[in-house]
């Protein structure tokens, strides 16, 4: 444990000496642990410099102990197996391009792995060419070791060599998985191989010299020497091939969101963070050289790996998930989104176990085997409750979109049939969701909380004591919620409903938490909290009753016009267009008045509260068209006013001659 502690202040020390020298001796003011392990840094740098020409020498003399004919193999386990991979690539190139051609288009999942098997066949070609030209030299001998070492090196980078390859496909675009064009994963496919490459060689270097008798103090200062030298180089390649990473981290954020352009800048500016990150890894790795301790340097190398797997395998899950053009989310979108969720938690736990264990050196293993244990508890459950709620939404969502709402528009035609309003469970469908998705929130992430460790009891005094405090604050606010909250309960209207609340009138259009939403027939849209109305009078509930007036001439048959207006009653319950909305036939109720020469007779019909106004004009208008016929005439005003004459314009004109009548057309 102290050893962990004084490696984490060695760290902390050493770059505060590297970047702010005076400072740090002013802040450790020459006493302390940091202070002694910056006097230690400081004097194995200067041993370690002193090995140089020690250095030199074993360097000098390595060509005469390899040999010419080992120096030979060596290469020629480089060279045999590349040339193998080469030729067992071209072999099963044709069979590659026949599977892409087949299934990428329909199953690119099938079409990926075949693909990959083809790669994982030229990689056990390259092994065995290699190990066959690796037995030419003894296993126990310098050679031996050395090439060893060099044909596992070779392995590992042509391994990962042929992750990039599937995933980047540079000749084969119609296989690629990354969202780049060709000339881009061209570029990426050489970057990346170095940025794997570049590491591996350093670190053949630092196992190699001391196979050939290297002492670890040459070790580490051929170390020093040449680790700054691969650090500038792959901060190179992030620089030089920041723009292709870009292209390829962009094409993969999802079209919506509200953190999109978050996204969006994160993945723009990633070779920020890139920068950061090699350059730590280049001073872990001097670290590692001067403490002869490589824990820190593994540390790093482990998170960028968990890093690259990461890239990897949302770049897998985008292309399985891209072909979904629909807003509303499948089930296959809502597994997906749930398996990488779990996936990246589980790379920041690797992450978070590798900065605090091996990098900073803040935990032994022992120390943070509970955190550990917690850690993965923590994300299993998060897991699941993330899956309860996307499942959850995805059956809501469902619902929504299967049963839309009625529209409060009012500029149709008016003839035009009226959707009826939503159902009960549509109406409280949003607030629901809004209720679910908080609940589950809050009580899944008190619960998160505490599997890490957090104690969650003040948490829940806090709210408690904040929700208290909102209660008597805000007390119009909370009569608003609570009598919205009875409304609701007593389903006392739903979207599309026409509703009177004392003060406005109007279409149902909406509601929220505290108020409810109305459109009137007008245009205007009306907010009345709910702690304003005083009652609800619903007109689009069960059924309604229409009653209407028109005037008759006098001495109209009463009983010839009951009987018509019957038989247009009956007729128009028959009908499929007005079956389903009347409930009870068109009659006449009687004569109600007589006035202004004229009877005035009542007529009424029942029908469902759909668009009774539609029913009422279609009757009115067959009434108009078939009373007529019959001798039933409609009421005419009388004019009280007298209505000037021609003669008392001009008196004395005379009379002019009549003119023939127009002749009458035949259409008339």
């Amino acid at each position: 444990m102290k050893r962990s502690r004084y490696g984490a202040a060695a760290t902390g020390a050493l770059i505060a000496d590297w970047a702010f020298p005076a400072s740090a001796q002013a802040v450790t003011g020459g006493t302390g642990a940091a202070a002694n392990f910056i006097a230690l840094l400081t004097e194995r740098f200067e041993f370690t410099f002193a090995q140089l020409p020690a250095l030199g020498a074993h360097l000098a003399r390595l060509p005469q102990a390899i040999g010419m004919k080992t120096a030979f193999l060596l290469a020629a386990i480089v060279v045999a197996g590349l040339l193998a991979e080469y030729v067992a690539r071209l072999l099963l190139g044709r069979a590659r391009v026949r599977v892409f051609d087949r299934l990428a288009a329909t199953t690119p999942l099938r079409a990926f792995f075949r693909a990959v098997l083809f790669d994982v066949a030229a990689l056990i070609v390259l092994a065995v060419a290699g190990r066959l030209v690796l037995a030419q030299l003894d296993a126990q001998s310098l050679g031996g070791k050395l090439g060893a070492l060099v044909l596992h090196t070779l392995v590992y980078w042509r391994g990962f060599n042929l992750v990039f390859r599937a995933f980047l496909r540079p000749d084969t675009p119609e296989g690629r998985i990354a969202p780049v064009n060709s000339p881009a994963a061209h570029r990426l496919l050489a970057g990346l191989n170095l940025v794997i490459l570049l590491p591996l060689l350093a670190g053949m270097a630092a196992r190699g010299l001391p196979i050939t008798g290297a002492s670890p103090e040459m070790t580490g200062a051929a170390v020093i020497i040449y680790i700054p030298i691969v650090s500038a180089a792959l901060l190179w390649v992030v620089w030089h091939w920041r723009l292709d990473m870009a292209a390829w981290l962009t094409a993969m954020v999802p079209e919506q969101g509200f953190t999109r352009k978050l996204k969006l800048d994160m993945a723009r500016n990633w070779w920020m963070a890139g920068l950061v990150f090699y350059a730590l890894l280049g001073v872990a790795a001097v670290y590692a050289a001067l403490t002869e301790s490589g824990t820190a340097s593994r540390g790093m190398a482990l998170i960028e790996s968990a890093l690259l797997a990461l890239l990897l395998f949302e770049t897998l899950m985008h292309r399985i998930t891209r072909h979904i053009v629909s807003e509303l989310p499948m089930a296959g979108d809502v597994v997906a989104d749930c398996v990488r969720l779990l996936v990246r938690l589980y790379v920041a736990i690797v992450i978070a176990e590798a900065l605090m264990v091996r990098v900073l050196a803040a935990y032994t293993p022992e120390e943070w085997l509970p955190h550990d244990r917690g850690a993965k508890i923590a994300a299993v459950t998060a897991v699941a409750i993330y899956a309860f709620w996307r499942f959850l939404k995805y059956r809501m969502d469902s619902y929504i979109a299967a049963n839309p709402l009625p529209s409060a528009d009012v500029s149709g035609d008016a003839e035009e049939e009226v959707k009826v309003a939503a159902s009960r469970l549509r109406t409280l469908m949003p607030l629901l969701k809004v209720v679910a998705g908080s609940t589950i929130a809050v009580v899944g992430g008190l619960l998160v909380l505490s599997e890490l460790g957090v104690n969650i009891t003040p948490l829940i005094a806090g709210a408690s004591v904040l929700g208290l405090a909102v209660s008597f604050g805000s007390q119009s606010l909370v009569r608003d919620i609570v009598s919205g909250i009875f409304f609701l309960a007593e389903d006392s209207f739903r979207i599309g409903e026409y509703v009177d609340c004392s003060k406005v009138k109007g279409t149902v259009e909406g509601f929220s938490v505290r108020s409810l939403k109305l459109r009137h027939q007008n245009g205007q849209l009306h907010i009345v909290p709910f702690g304003q109305v005083g009652h609800i009078t619903n007109f689009s509930r069960d059924w309604t009753v229409i009653k209407f007036n028109l005037a008759f001439a006098n001495g109209t048959d009463v009983e010839l016009l009951r009987k018509t207006v019957k038989k247009i009653g009956t007729d128009m319950m028959e009908e499929p267009q007005f079956k389903p909305i009347l409930m009870q036939p068109l009659k006449m109720q009687g004569v109600v008045d007589i006035k202004d020469n004229s009877l005035i007779v009542r007529f009424k019909f029942m029908a469902r509260p759909k668009n009774p106004s539609m029913i009422q004009r279609m009757a009115v208008r067959r009434m108009y068209e078939q009373l007529p016929k019959l001798g039933i005439q409609f009421a005419t005003p009388n004019f009280p006013f007298a209505m000037p004459m021609a003669s008392a314009a001009a008196p004395s004109a005379p009379a002019p001659a009549p003119q023939p009548a127009p002749p009458a057309k035949a259409a008339e």
